[in-house]
């Protein structure tokens, strides 16, 4: 009886870390696709414009009512981020991880973009249930989070749940 009660516990230690690492083979792809983009020139130009230049454009007309270029680069970095947040909900990648290394940027994004998103929505008629709404849900939930908290923590090698 002893016996079969070890090898009940270590079956289930031992499924319960296969698991850990087929988990964590599912973060690899989207992390590194999120490097690469994120290590590009464009997406660095976009991201800059959407954080100094996008709060001294008018917001009466929304996204739409911007220029074609404008809105580029609105949807290359909202959607880029707002993809992020979904694979995080998805639990396909650790909310801390992203935390971690784009905190910031999410905030300041967000910052920039919302007067655009909410002037969006009320043209559509649409709400907030509907433009980047899980980039804006998101970043509400990284701005509970203590700044500076997952970065120590990834660093010291305990991001592990």
């Amino acid at each position: 009886m002893i016996v079969s009660i070890f090898a009940l516990a270590v079956s289930s230690w031992l499924a319960k870390n296969q698991f850990r690492a087929q988990r964590h083979a599912n973060y690899v792809d989207p992390i590194l696709e999120l490097l690469s983009e994120f290590r590009s020139l464009e997406f660095q130009r976009n991201y800059a414009f959407i954080r100094d230049e996008l709060p001294g454009l008018p917001t009466q007309n929304g996204i739409s009512g911007l220029d074609d270029d404008a809105q580029r680069r609105i949807y290359d970095v909202a959607y880029f981020f707002q993809l992020y947040a979904i694979l995080a909900y998805l639990d396909i990648v650790d909310t801390r991880f992203v935390s971690a290394l784009l905190r910031r940027r999410y905030i300041e994004a967000w910052t920039a973009l919302k007067p655009f998103v909410s002037k969006e929505r009320e043209l559509l008629g649409i709400g907030d249930g509907a433009v980047l709404h899980f980039l804006e849900a998101f970043v509400a939930q990284l701005e509970t989070r203590p700044p500076g908290g997952d970065r120590q923590r990834l660093l010291s090698g305990r991001l592990r749940r």
